[in-house]
């Protein structure tokens, strides 16, 4: 089934510019076709279902797959899952399971995993928890047939579902009762995918085999063996990149990055449009400054989004003013954007709000404490570190001290999504794709995604009725709504959208990028796709 309003319509398209010059040489009749990946930093967990770990998601596309993909138009279509049956005006969905699938360890896979992974996902709160907000009951019809009654319309359904979701398999994970324990499964990591994930060392590398029970109707992938190496910087991915001891990365490069890749046939170049966006968190639980409307208004006053585009990101992206990205046309129409950069409007905020430098060091107090706020970034990115210093200077024109606080990759996701341990944030969602569901997904007060628990109830109550509407048009008018809340109590604050330049080496064809920055060109149909250059 394909989402009925593709990417490709909301001004989405993909590129790709193929490198020239005579072909590679294939490895060796009777060898191991391996295939190599390059990571920024470690994968946080082996429980992919309790993670928004964008190295999560590469090893996952590989290992344990979503039930469907996004094509290189942009259009939602099922894998795991053959057929989604739309009824009664999308309040009734009948999902046909594909037959032959096997996990790992050899069960079959059935309609039980599929009603026993949304059951779960809602119970524990776990990532893409929210997808099933909406369902009334799941019915098992037989054993590759599932009914799902919503309390709600929903057109969104199905499409979130296949492009989110990836399926759990009941006989492992129905006795964890706190999946958030669980890193690494003892008994060994059982997927549904292509490959099976053989062997792996933290901090340095995962190796993935293909898997013989994988069926043929799905594609049979000529790479054997995936493996994925961890790098700590983006200089270490770029030299093993350029020295042959990867074929790809999910790491988006900078045009600075990729310019030393061009124009050289041994490597093919990407440039795809990104529907991810950067942005600052606020974590007003830990930070008394943080909860103050008044600091995250004048905040918003500080970011120069052009500035930070044109320096932090070499002109390879564009400003996002609102809290929906401009590739969601039909949802920016109506132009709701955060207050805009201005300096003196700032200063006026924190005025009227109290603030005061009395001892004339540049930096407002108030109650007798200096305005400081800690802002924690993952500190291997250039375009991140570029991106908070900018902000950082300017808000310190405004009297407000910002403390960086750049950190290794692990430290970061553990304590965005576990610990909560931060004041501020800077981040970059890799894909907001059905944005009238995705509103929920990241301002619900139960979402995994709300990572720092803000709660407004007329945001969550309108982010809610995008979310349960009949048809796209009318999701419309309550995202306005939605969007007036955010930009208006700013618990997130957006800053560019990137565009995305990917570099993969010419030793293999077939590669089919992802508009995405959560895999780039290391999705699971390029895996299914790819093979050595003849």
């Amino acid at each position: 089934m394909a989402t009925r309003r593709s990417f490709l319509k909301l001004g989405l398209a993909v590129t790709a510019a193929a490198a020239s010059g005579s072909a590679m040489a294939q490895s060796k009749a009777g060898k191991s076709v391996i295939f190599r990946v390059g990571l920024l930093g470690d994968v946080q967990t082996l429980n992919f279902w309790a993670s928004n770990d964008i190295n999560v998601a590469v090893l996952q596309e590989a290992v344990m797959p979503r039930y469907g993909y996004m094509d290189a138009d942009g259009n939602v279509k099922s894998r795991l899952i053959r057929q989604i049956d739309v009824k009664e005006g999308a309040r009734t969905f009948i999902v046909h399971v594909t037959p032959g699938l096997k996990w790992h360890d050899g069960v079959p896979f059935s309609a039980d995993d599929v009603i026993f992974t949304g059951e779960y996902l809602v119970k524990h709160k776990l990532f893409q928890n929210t997808r099933f907000s909406n369902v009334a009951s799941a019915r098992k019809i037989d054993n590759l047939t599932v009914e799902y009654q919503l309390k709600a319309p929903q057109v969104g359904f199905a499409d979130v579902m296949l492009f989110w979701v990836a399926p759990m398999p009941k006989h492992r994970w129905e006795t964890v009762a706190d999946p958030m324990t669980v890193s690494d499964d003892p008994r060994g990591v059982v997927g549904l995918g292509p490959y099976k994930l053989s062997e792996w060392k933290k901090g340095q590398h995962y190796i993935a085999n293909r898997n013989p029970d994988w069926p043929a109707a799905l594609g049979t992938p000529a790479i054997d063996r995936v493996v994925y190496r961890v790098y700590k910087d983006e200089n270490s991915i770029v030299l093993a990149l350029r020295t042959g001891e990867i074929d790809a990365t999910s790491r988006q490069f900078l045009p600075s990055m990729a310019g030393q890749f061009r124009k050289k046939p041994e490597f093919r170049i990407f440039e795809i449009p990104s529907p991810g966006y950067s942005y600052i968190g606020f974590n007003g639980k830990k930070s008394e400054f943080a909860a103050d409307l008044a600091v995250r208004k004048a905040i918003a006053h500080c970011v120069d989004r052009p500035k930070i585009v044109k320096l932090a990101l070499e002109g390879n992206g564009v400003p996002m003013h609102g809290s929906v990205s401009p590739v969601h046309k039909d949802f920016v129409k109506s132009k709701i954007e955060y207050p805009p950069y201005d300096l003196d409007a700032a200063k006026k905020l924190l005025r009227d709000a109290g603030y005061a430098d009395t001892d004339g060091d540049g930096i407002v107090e108030k109650n007798g404490r200096k305005l400081s706020i800690k802002m924690m970034y993952e500190g291997s990115r250039n375009d991140y570190d570029k991106s908070v210093r900018i902000i950082k200077e300017d808000a310190r024109k405004a009297g407000i001290d910002l403390v960086l606080e750049p950190v290794d990759r692990q430290v970061y996701i553990d304590r965005q999504s576990k610990t909560k341990e931060y004041e501020m944030l800077f981040v970059q969602w890799g894909a907001i794709v059905i944005i009238y569901d995705t509103f929920y997904n990241i301002y619900g007060k139960d979402s995994f995604l709300n990572y720092s628990g803000f709660h407004d109830p007329d945001l969550e109550k309108w982010a809610k009725n995008a979310k349960e509407s009949g048809s796209v048009a009318e999701s419309v008018k309550p995202m306005d709504e939605a969007q007036k809340v955010v930009v208006n109590q700013i618990p997130t604050l957006a800053v560019w959208v990137p565009n995305l330049i990917f570099v993969n080496s010419a030793r293999f064809d077939g590669y089919l990028p992802y508009p995405s920055s959560n895999n780039g060109t290391i999705t699971l149909s390029s895996l299914l796709n790819i093979k050595p250059r003849k």
